[in-house]
């Protein structure tokens, strides 16, 4: 009976700390872009697993690349933890102040939803192209950043070769 008994407290308070912070958010690289030039804008959901991802209509905004999707679950000490990104990249159709639109999501834990997010798109008369910052994409640790081997080096000059003499 004890044992039936703390296993169902144990059930009961594992899925109230999974549960409790599943989070859905709305993030935008910039909030102001110029014509022609192009917007990255994430939906990330946290510690839930969408039923299935319905991506919003952007409108006064041409969809260049998306959903592209990035999932990531991991474990330490026991704690699960998981984050999935659905992102799109965007460019404006025309000059003014647009809206991001928020979206719901369905989980097997609940409904999440986000806030919207204003845009201000300023006209661009001199083909003015920003490049879009590239990303951490995991690969920025000590094991992949190591120092150029010194025969990689283009600029270097070339060492005099040794003669070996046999006596």
């Amino acid at each position: 009976m004890k044992k039936q008994f703390f296993f169902l407290v144990f059930l009961l308070v594992s899925s109230f700390t999974f549960g409790q912070n599943m989070e859905l958010t709305l993030s935008v690289n910039k909030d102001t872009v110029l014509m022609n030039n192009v917007l990255v804008v994430k939906y990330t959901i946290k510690q839930a697993d969408p039923n299935q991802f319905e991506p919003p209509k952007f409108t006064h905004f041409q969809v260049v690349s998306g959903p592209n999707t990035s999932t990531s679950v991991s474990y330490v000490n026991g704690d699960v933890s998981r984050e999935s990104t659905y992102s799109f990249y965007l460019k404006p159709d025309s000059p003014g102040t647009w809206t991001i639109p928020a979206i719901t999501v369905e989980t097997a834990d609940g409904v999440l939803t986000c806030e919207a997010k204003d845009i201000v798109v300023l006209p661009n008369p001199d083909g003015i192209q920003e490049e879009t910052t590239p990303e951490n994409n995991g690969f920025d640790n000590f094991f992949f950043n190591t120092p150029p081997r010194s025969f990689d080096k283009p600029n270097q000059p070339a060492k005099k070769k040794r003669k070996t003499y046999r006596l």
